[in-house]
């Protein structure tokens, strides 16, 4: 009877767990989504793939619609050759080899020549103040580098290297504290690049 009655309970359970509804008995370990480069997490969230696993919620979703509701801007140009034509390419080329063997006048005349071309370039504008500034003429290279910045249309990649320049020029000119403020600002708008960098 004993024996009877094990058996009978055993069959029980086994019937129990055949009929029981789906997903009410042991599930197998939801799977990972997989992670590029076969990482498994260590990525800075910037690098981590857009999709919320399905065992995150709440704030997390929360946060990843947030980032995913900011555009991204596109970075604004950081060299000369993004916005010159060739023609202006070659005369500032051809400037940056007559300065660099000491022709500074030869190279102030070829980049006017490129500013008649392109008059609101603002990478001619901060090479001719790099030249002023290696022909001792610091005034001129400050006002050169300000109007590169007036014509760079909030961009902080040329602002950042105009405002070394001008803190350069003040510097050659004996303005300690002009040149103090310049580098302040030349270090803030490097900091503002970063938002550009992936």
């Amino acid at each position: 009877m004993k024996r009877f009655s094990v058996i009978a309970a055993a069959g029980l359970l086994i019937a129990g767990c055949a009929s029981s509804p789906p997903g009410s008995g042991p599930r197998p370990q939801p799977q990972r989504a997989p992670q590029p480069n076969g990482q498994t997490q260590p990525l800075p969230p910037s690098q981590r793939p857009q999709q919320v696993p399905a065992e995150r919620g709440g704030a997390s979703t929360a946060r990843q619609s947030q980032r995913q509701a900011r555009p991204q801007q596109p970075a604004p140009p950081q060299t000369a050759a993004e916005v010159s034509s060739p023609a202006v390419m070659s005369l500032m080329g051809r400037a940056d080899t007559l300065a660099s063997s000491g022709h500074m006048d030869d190279a102030a005349a070829t980049l006017e020549r490129a500013l008649d071309l392109e008059p609101r370039n603002p990478f001619i504008y901060q090479r001719l103040a790099a030249v002023r500034l290696a022909q001792g003429e610091a005034g001129q290279a400050e006002q050169l580098a300000n109007k590169s910045n007036s014509v760079a249309g909030d961009n902080p990649f040329v602002e950042a290297d105009n405002w070394e320049l001008i803190a350069e020029a003040r510097k050659a000119a004996g303005d300690t504290r002009g040149a103090d403020a310049a580098s302040t600002k030349a270090v803030n708008y490097q900091r503002s690049t970063s938002q550009y960098s992936q």
